[in-house]
């Protein structure tokens, strides 16, 4: 393996995938921009945080089962491309964290911890999905 291929690779896959995530928060912000009735859920919740790390999981689910996670040759590079890079900076705990906290701090602590839970589980549940449909 090429190291200053691979992380190339890696480089450009999590500029893609950096890229990914904002275009998902920005086109939230302009949906919501659209709409002007209220809504708690809606306005609360961080779904484009929720949709970018559930898009994430899915296709890191698809990209392990159709290439492995440590396979040789042209599969390698391709999964440092597409699971290493663009799925891991797509996704991410960290701000996953820091809007529970956020959610808590704003004295609605409930809705942080529903928001955690149903991360984790439909986080879960799309990669198992990702898994099974590219099986």
């Amino acid at each position: 393996m090429n190291p200053a291929l691979a992380l190339l690779l890696v480089c450009i896959g999590g500029g893609a995938g950096a890229l990914a995530r904002w275009g998902i928060a920005e086109g939230w912000r302009s949906l919501r921009a659209r709409d002007e009735r209220p809504s708690i859920l809606r306005d609360l919740v961080p779904w484009p945080t929720f949709l970018a790390n559930i898009l994430a999981t899915f296709l890191l689910g698809v990209f392990v089962t159709q290439l492995g996670a440590a396979s040789e040759g042209i599969a390698r590079y391709a999964y440092l491309l597409l699971g290493t890079g663009l799925c891991a900076s797509m996704s991410t705990l960290s701000t996953v964290a820091f809007e529970v906290v956020d959610l808590a701090r704003g004295r609605m602590p409930v809705i942080g911890v529903g928001y955690l839970v149903l991360s984790i589980g439909s986080g879960m549940a799309a990669l198992w999905l990702g898994l099974v449909l590219a099986s």
